[in-house]
C-alpha cells in the first residue's frame, strides 16, 4: 500500500490546471506554441508552466519523491534514469493532448504516476475542462472524482474480438510492420479503433467501461505509467506486445492494454501480430 492521498493528488492537479492551463485554453497567441519535433509534436505556455508547479507541489505529497517531467526530459534525456533509481519519482505530462489543447478542442488532461523502483505506485489523470480525475493506488482499486462525489471504476465486461471498441494508435510501430498491422485491424476491427491524440482520454474510456482496448507501440513512461495503473486497478489486463510486464523505464516494445487477458492475445495474435524486437 501507499501513503499517498489520492485526494489531495487530484486537488493538486485540479489547481494546477485551473491555475496554468484552463485560462490559456482557447487563449494562445502564436508565440505560446512551439513544435518539438514536428508539427504534431507541440509544446505550448501551458504545459510548460503547468509542469513548473508541478515540480514544487508534488513532492511535498511523498517526502523524498523527485519529479521529472514530459518537458524537463526534453530538455535533458539523462533525466530518465532517475525512474530505475532509488528515490520515488514522479513521472508528469503537464498537458497531454497538447495539439488538441492548442487547437482549442477539449480531449487534454494532466496525468502523474508516482514510481519507485519501476513499481508504479499511485497515479492520476485529471481532465480540466470535465472537471474530474481518477486516480488510483497500488492495491486499492480505481476511483473517479468529480462534484458527484467518489465512484469506484470497473473496466468493461469481456468481449469477443468481433465486438471489442477502443483506440488504435498504428503511428510509430515500426515501418515495416505498420501496414500489414493496419490491414489487420481494418479487417478485424472494422471501425470500432480509434484516434483521439490523446493517452489519458484513452485510458479514462478504458477505466470507464466505454472502450475494451487501447494499443500503441511508443512508449515514453508520462503517457503510459499513469493510465495503466488506474486501468489495472479498475480490472484490466495489460502487457507490452511481447508477453513482458509494463516498466516505466523501458521505452520500446509496446503496450496492448484490454480489458482481460483473453482480450490481449486475440488483439495481439489476430491484429498485431509478430513485431521486431526494438
Amino acid at each position: 500500500m501507499t501513503s499517498v492521498d489520492l485526494d489531495r493528488l487530484a486537488a493538486t492537479l485540479t489547481e494546477v490546471a485551473e491555475a496554468e492551463i484552463l485560462p490559456r485554453w482557447r487563449n494562445l497567441d502564436d508565440g505560446d506554441i512551439r513544435e518539438k519535433t514536428g508539427p504534431t509534436d507541440l509544446v505550448t505556455v501551458a504545459d510548460e508552466a503547468a509542469e513548473r508547479r508541478l515540480v514544487e507541489l508534488l513532492p511535498d505529497l511523498y517526502p523524498g519523491s523527485v519529479v521529472i517531467g514530459e518537458e524537463s526530459v526534453e530538455r535533458d534525456r539523462s533525466l530518465l534514469g532517475l525512474i530505475d533509481g532509488d528515490a520515488p519519482v514522479w513521472i508528469v505530462d503537464p498537458v497531454d493532448g497538447t495539439k488538441n489543447f492548442a487547437e482549442g478542442k477539449d480531449r487534454f488532461c494532466v496525468m502523474v504516476a508516482l514510481t519507485h523502483r519501476g513499481e508504479i505506485l499511485a497515479s492520476a489523470i485529471h481532465q480540466p475542462v470535465e472537471k474530474r480525475t481518477a486516480v488510483a493506488a497500488k492495491g486499492e482499486g480505481a476511483w473517479m472524482l468529480s462534484e458527484a462525489g467518489r465512484e469506484r471504476l470497473r473496466v468493461a465486461p469481456a468481449a469477443g474480438i468481433d465486438a471489442m471498441e477502443g483506440s488504435f494508435n498504428f503511428r510509430f510501430f515500426p515501418e515495416e510492420v505498420r501496414p500489414g498491422i493496419r490491414e489487420r485491424a481494418n479487417a478485424v476491427l472494422g471501425d470500432r479503433h480509434h484516434r483521439r491524440g490523446c493517452a489519458g482520454y484513452d485510458y479514462i474510456q478504458l477505466a470507464t467501461g466505454r472502450w475494451h482496448y487501447a494499443v500503441y507501440w511508443k512508449k515514453m513512461p508520462w503517457d503510459h505509467a499513469p493510465g495503466l495503473l488506474i486501468h489495472g486497478e479498475a480490472g484490466g489486463y495489460s502487457a507490452c506486445v511481447d508477453g513482458t510486464p509494463y516498466r516505466p523505464g523501458q521505452l520500446g516494445g509496446g503496450i496492448i492494454a484490454a480489458a482481460d487477458e483473453a482480450g490481449w492475445r486475440a488483439l495481439r495474435d489476430q491484429v498485431v501480430g509478430p513485431v521486431p524486437t526494438v
